[in-house]
């Protein structure tokens, strides 16, 4: 991961401008430097705001001082009394002598301008100094005759420098630590941060994917969704949406799965361009715990059927549309016959089973729209809408043809014959409340079982 910061910015325009001033006095003073007399030189460079020293190069490559100014000789904690024409090693502290050695090495090498950064220990303080040697040509242009050497103190931008790099060490460190995947694109969408914990998320490393499009880390049918809402998000004087205000999202994992994911996402500028970075959570797991909540709300755990509050609720739904569209609707309550005596001489396991081969019965003739429920204990109801009693009575008579064979599957039970009284209603209008409507069936189904069982009766 890389981070930039602005004020990395601002410290190398500081040290431009102040080298850009010293590149005018270059221009007035370069025609004549290399013949001009030490002390004129010496005085020129008095007003220069940067610590200035000029060399004479003798025919072996020699150093020899021409001048410097004040802020130099204070800069390196040199006393005055030298002489124009002295050597380098009367001028310079043995460890300066080198570094302007090498310098005036790959000066003579490149024959051109040679810039470095250096520690100076100057009376026990570490201090860092910009360097920059300009050679002087002789009139042929065949040798160096003299090196121009400008020198500034860079030590609080160099402290600052290192800070930074803390700064952006530790900022690394977190990011990199964190829990949640963190990822960052600029206004082209292409990724400039991704985390380990992205890593993890979605299985790439993050060579692969900086500076790459986020589609690949978005199923296809939300890419242009997505490039719209963060153009319109770069637009908006909103600066950050926190997870709990965002809509669920989907993530596009290397191997093409995809994982539900929660995300808050905040804008920044950089460098005048709007970079977006986002916190990325996979939800699968609570996803999964809110589906098997509502699973465990909403169906009975025995037969897999919709529970008793479940039905209500649709059939308070349908109620309401049968109102409204005068649709019609029927409902069917079922008892299975003599089902505690089945527990006792079979035991409870077997009654299970057979309630579990019921269930599947109502199933087997429920449509998408029918809603199939355990309404409690051994009864059953079926809600089945846009149908009319007409229907549903035809329907109650194959469900007892098929529950007449329930014992085929159940072993135990051998020859016993398993039978049920069904109660059919169908829907009034005006008959808003659903206790009533189910109250009606509930009697019809009573009427089955007083008047010989193992059949349905019709509500009046």
């Amino acid at each position: 991961m890389q981070l930039t910061t602005t004020n990395e910015k601002y410290i190398v325009l500081a040290l431009d401008m102040l080298y850009q001033s010293v590149l005018i006095l270059w221009g007035v003073i370069m025609a004549s430097l290399s013949s001009s007399d030490p002390v004129d030189v010496a005085q020129f460079f008095e007003a220069v705001g940067a610590g200035v020293v000029v060399f004479d190069i003798n025919e072996s490559n020699a150093l020899r001082l021409v001048c410097a100014n004040q802020i130099y000789l204070d800069m390196y904690g040199i006393d005055g009394g030298f002489e124009a024409g002295c050597s380098i090693h009367d001028f310079l502290p043995r460890n300066v002598q080198k570094y302007y050695r090498q310098q005036f090495e790959q000066c003579c090498e490149y024959n051109d301008t040679v810039d470095c950064e250096r520690p100076v220990e100057i009376g026990g303080k570490s201090r860092w100094y910009r360097v920059r040697m300009v050679p002087v040509f002789s009139e042929d242009k065949k040798r160096i005759t003299r090196v121009f050497t400008t020198n500034a103190d860079v030590t609080h931008e160099k402290v600052l420098e290192e800070e930074l790099g803390v700064v952006r060490s530790r900022l690394e460190a977190i990011v990199d630590s964190t829990y949640d995947a963190i990822v960052s694109i600029n206004t082209e969408q292409k990724i400039k941060t991704f985390n380990q914990a992205a890593e993890e998320l979605f299985g790439y490393d993050r060579e692969e994917v900086i500076g790459k499009s986020i589609d690949m880390l978005l199923p296809k049918p939300a890419r242009a969704r997505h490039a719209g809402q963060i153009e319109k998000f770069g637009t908006s004087p909103v600066k950050s949406r926190p997870m709990e205000s965002r809509v669920e999202v989907a993530g596009l994992r290397s191997d093409d799965t995809t994982f539900p994911a929660e995300v808050a996402i905040a804008k920044i500028n950089v460098h005048g361009e709007t970079e977006f970075t986002a916190v990325i959570r996979d939800i699968s797991i609570q996803v999964r715990l809110m589906e098997e909540l509502k699973q465990r709300a909403t169906t009975d755990p025995l037969t897999g059927l919709s529970n008793r509050r479940h039905l209500v609720e649709v059939a308070e739904m349908e109620i309401e549309r049968c109102e409204r569209y005068n649709h019609p609707l029927s409902f069917l309550l079922l008892d299975i016959d003599d089902f505690k005596s089945i527990n006792d001489s079979y035991g409870h396991a077997v009654g299970d089973e057979v309630l579990k081969q019921l269930g599947a019965v109502l199933k087997k003739y429920s449509r998408k729209l029918d809603l199939p429920a355990r309404w409690g204990g051994e009864e059953f109801c079926l809600l089945i809408p846009e149908t009319s009693t007409e229907s549903a009575l035809k329907l109650c008579g194959r469900l007892l043809e098929d529950i007449r064979g329930v014992h085929a599957n159940i072993p135990e039970l051998k020859d016993r014959i398993v039978t049920a009284s069904i109660g059919l209603a169908g829907y009034h209008t005006g008959d808003v409340d659903v206790d009533k409507f189910v109250h009606r069936a509930d009697e019809a189904m009573y009427e089955a079982k007083h008047s010989g069982k193992n059949k349905v009766c019709l509500a009046p």
